[in-house]
């Protein structure tokens, strides 16, 4: 009888063991989760660092090279240098673009 007591303890004991195994907080599924997340942290991180290398490359880029400074300030701020002409092409309505939401005038700057 004693025995018979112990081995269905035993028996209990093992198969919570397993459950909080497979179920448990460091269970197989709370480790395939983390892993995905782990995955998913390690591609934003890989994101970040190239999105950190494009910009030290742009900032390199600006410090070192004239040229590219000129080249942002007549993209982002529309600036000319003295003797050069700016002509600004407008398009009229009939010319827009079909399904365009945006007025021809905005279009352009």
């Amino acid at each position: 009888m004693r025995r018979r007591l112990v081995r269905g303890a035993l028996g209990i004991v093992l198969v919570l063991a397993i459950v909080d195994g497979v179920f448990g907080d460091r269970g197989v599924f709370a480790n395939m989760q983390q892993r995905e997340v782990l995955s998913t942290l390690q591609t934003s991180i890989d994101d970040l660092h190239a999105q950190n290398a494009a910009l030290t490359d742009d900032i390199r880029r600006l410090r070192e090279d004239e040229s590219a400074v000129e080249e942002l300030a007549r993209e982002e701020l529309g600036l000319i240098k003295d003797g050069e002409l700016l002509i600004i092409l407008r398009d009229t309505p009939e010319q827009a673009a079909p399904g365009s939401s945006t007025p021809p005038t905005a279009a352009r700057r």
